[in-house]
């Protein structure tokens, strides 16, 4: 769940990425309300339309074959949509997928400590994909073997994982990076694999995906064969210790052989039934009202 396996496919392809800051259009935290001890999650706010984006990245969003999705939006779009929907012209054209295909449930909540990942989880840091968000309620989950994959923006032979995580709207630059970046991902199959201990309180990350593409042998039909090494890429995620049912991660992060450090947190924000957690309203901190999906 970070950028640092972005980065490193990004070096290896000589990219100079080099990504800002979020920008100025997310509000100020929401604070939760009280009522006699209690907390109570405060609704979001309306969205405001002098926040959307202009037609010029509109037009931009939909020549690179993404959507703009409401951020307020996400249960219905991410969690409720048990398919992906009508593809795009480069799921069509590169992945051949022709119509909407049905999402595979991960079945990720019958396992007590992993409840939370089947809802929607924020990044909350200040990180490069801060704000991001993403769920694991979809995908290809083994509980005997406690391992989890995702192909994060859908690839040839994970159509059904378009639309699972989103990437920021603002600043223009950065969104259109992340244009060419998502795209990218699609092409090389781009794949987490969450490695989860006995006691699923931690997960070792393993990014996998076709380097061919250093070689511009951009062919979307060839699988993930390739594993980043730890020792160019190291991540993990630890269960926060007020956090038994998956709903707080820390996250580690290490690169070029250096001991992982903490890198964020991963929050979530609206459970798998679609109903806002406690931790809600930071996503007013960190989350554009719109952001950018593959579809």
């Amino acid at each position: 769940f970070s950028a640092s396996s972005w980065h490193t496919f990004a070096l290896l392809l000589l990219l100079p990425v080099a990504i800002g800051s979020m920008g100025n259009s997310c509000r100020p935290v929401q604070a939760p309300l009280e009522l006699e001890g209690k907390s109570l999650v405060a609704e979001l706010p309306p969205d405001n339309p002098e926040e959307d984006v202009g037609s010029l990245q509109t037009c931009l969003t939909s020549c690179c074959c993404l959507k703009i999705q409401r951020r307020n939006d996400a249960p219905k779009w991410m969690l409720e949509a048990d398919s992906t929907g009508p593809p795009s012209l480069f799921m069509r054209l590169c992945d051949c997928q022709c119509a909407s295909e049905a999402r595979q449930p991960s079945n990720v909540d019958a396992v007590p400590q992993l409840r939370g990942l089947s809802g929607i989880t924020l990044q909350y840091g200040d990180h490069t994909t801060s704000g991001s968000l993403e769920t694991l309620k979809w995908g290809s989950f083994d509980k005997e073997k406690r391992v989890l994959e995702l192909t994060v923006f859908g690839g040839f032979y994970e159509h059904n994982t378009t639309g699972l995580w989103t990437e920021p709207t603002v600043p223009c630059y950065r969104s259109a990076l992340w244009c060419f970046l998502m795209n990218l991902g699609r092409v090389a199959n781009y794949t987490y694999r969450f490695e989860f201990s006995e006691d699923f309180r931690r997960a070792d990350i393993r990014i996998k995906g076709n380097i061919a593409v250093l070689c511009c042998c951009c062919c979307p039909f060839i699988p993930a064969w390739f594993t980043i090494p730890e020792c160019c890429n190291k991540q993990y995620m630890e269960q926060a210790e007020d956090s038994s049912d998956g709903s707080h991660w820390k996250r580690y992060c290490g690169v070029c052989s250096q001991s992982p450090k903490f890198y964020y947190d991963l929050l979530t924000v609206w459970d798998g039934d679609g109903k806002p957690t406690k931790d809600n309203p930071k996503i007013l901190e960190k989350t554009p009202q719109q952001v950018m999906v593959t579809y």
